[in-house]
């Protein structure tokens, strides 16, 4: 019994070191990236239901903008980088609470797993709403690890996983599967209440997140593949790049080849033998597997981040496996060397997210907090590449043709560029005596001749976003 508590509390003792670590990382290196910025304005800046009516334009179902509201109602403008941090790290500390105290799993293989590229960087340092997916996908499957979970608990969790993104609704998919065939073995009634709440967060999911007016998917399409490459391309997207990231060169970018086609092979191989003895677990994850790559194939191809989540469905169904672990000491052989690749790639992460800025919004948005006096208008001159500095300057941007105060973007807008003249009149309706201009590059002096560049931030960032601030006399 002393031993089973001790390891209990060295799990717990892990998992805090390793919330410490993202947490330290998260406040003190990361720069928020514009989708970070992005779904926090759109919670902070609209009512609830024009978020749902937002969802369209996003292409995300709702929950991670519900559940960052909350913290959004303690925003004084100058505490959302802290805010928003806050909010995602009390996600990392749930999902990770699962892994570590309630999955069953020897603790060498969770803290390999959590110390992935996937678990600890893309989804723990970066501040979007994947968490909640781990978080509601290792809940699900730690229920069905039981004999004796309430069904209508299942049922709402699998419900809430529908609302955190289109790859948990495949997950709950994939979970709702192995429920009908769980209840097919005991001769039960293959509906049961948990199958039920997937079907409602499906509706939900659908009806609320449905791109019927987005031009979301087509702007982050990697261009103009054939029906066969965009195959391929999904198959590694979804194996070589998920299970061994940077061993090959990136597919979104690049396309497939023959060498990252093979390696998926090779891992296809490899998630077979590890979920070779439990039947149910093989089926589910090959359902999964096969859903995402179809989805990647014929509806939105994604990038590492997107297919990182069929990573987090693989720990999932570990949990979900009848391997006596102290007997299968080939199987975390296996799973340690799947995961090298994961773990360094996620040290080369760390070192560029220390060594770079992601761009230069924040040291933008901090000179305008700093240099820029409240009451006078800064005018964004496009509006996509705006919203990370309004995060940092603590303030909205404005825009023309309308003259409106903005914070976020909707992925159908067009760039509207104005005119001097136009820009001369929104500074007298003002009443200032000029105006302030951001760009995202240098602008044409001659349709801006009374424009002077004040200050350029042009130094070397990882997304190589610089940013130009002009002042504009108003006559």
């Amino acid at each position: 019994m002393y031993g089973k508590a001790s390891i209990k509390y060295l799990n717990i003792l892990t998992a805090i070191l390793i919330t410490a670590c993202i947490a330290w990382f998260k406040f003190e290196y990361h720069e928020l990236w514009k989708d970070e910025w992005q779904a926090w304005f759109v919670a902070k800046d609209k009512s609830i239901a024009d978020v749902f009516s937002f969802l369209y334009y996003e292409g995300h179902p709702v929950l991670w903008y519900l559940y960052l509201k909350i913290f959004a109602q303690f925003s004084n403008g100058n505490n959302d980088f802290i805010l928003l941090n806050i909010a995602h790290l009390i996600t990392v500390v749930s999902g990770l609470y699962f892994l570590f105290v309630k999955f069953r799993m020897p603790l060498v293989i969770k803290l390999i797993l959590a110390a992935s590229y996937f678990m600890f960087f893309e989804y723990g340092i970066v501040n979007r709403g994947y968490y909640l997916v781990i978080l509601f996908a290792f809940w699900a499957v730690w229920l069905l690890s039981k004999n004796n979970y309430k069904p209508l608990h299942l049922a709402i969790v699998l419900f809430l996983l529908c609302q955190t993104e289109v790859y948990g609704t495949l997950m709950a998919g994939a979970l709702s599967f192995y429920i009908l065939y769980n209840n097919y073995e005991r001769r039960e009634k293959l509906f049961s209440i948990p199958v039920f709440g997937l079907l409602a967060g499906l509706i939900i999911f659908i009806v609320s997140v449905f791109p019927r007016d987005t031009g979301h998917i087509t702007r982050t399409s990697p261009g103009s593949w054939s029906l066969g490459d965009k195959f391929l391309i999904a198959v590694q997207g979804n194996l070589a790049n998920t299970y061994t990231p940077g061993l090959t060169k990136d597919t979104f970018t690049y396309g497939s080849t023959a060498a990252g086609l093979l390696l998926s092979l090779m891992i296809a191989i490899v998630l077979y033998f590890i979920f070779r003895k439990d039947r149910k677990v093989l089926v589910t994850m090959g359902l999964f597997l096969l859903s995402v790559i179809m989805f990647s194939f014929l509806i939105f191809t994604g990038g590492i981040r997107q297919w990182g989540m069929g990573f987090v469905f693989f720990i999932a169904m570990l949990q979900l496996t009848n391997t006596e672990w102290s007997k299968e000491r080939g199987i975390i052989v296996v799973i340690a060397l799947l995961s090298i690749f994961n773990i360094i790639h996620g040290f080369k992460a760390l070192k560029e997210d220390y060594t770079y800025p992601f761009s230069n919004a924040m040291e933008t948005g901090n000179f305008i907090k700093a240099k820029v006096p409240e009451k006078v208008p800064v005018v964004a001159l496009n509006k996509f590449d705006a919203t990370p500095v309004i995060g940092y300057a603590g303030r909205k941007f404005y825009e023309l043709p309308d003259g409106k105060p903005f914070s976020y973007f909707r992925w159908v807008d067009r760039i509207y560029v104005p005119t001097e003249g136009e820009l001369q009149l929104f500074g007298k309706f003002k009443g200032v005596g000029g105006v302030i201009l951001l760009s995202p590059k240098p602008i044409d002096s001659q349709r801006y001749p009374s424009a002077t560049l004040w200050k350029k931030f042009d130094g070397t960032n990882y997304k190589n976003e610089n940013y130009y601030i002009y002042t504009l006399p108003v006559q």
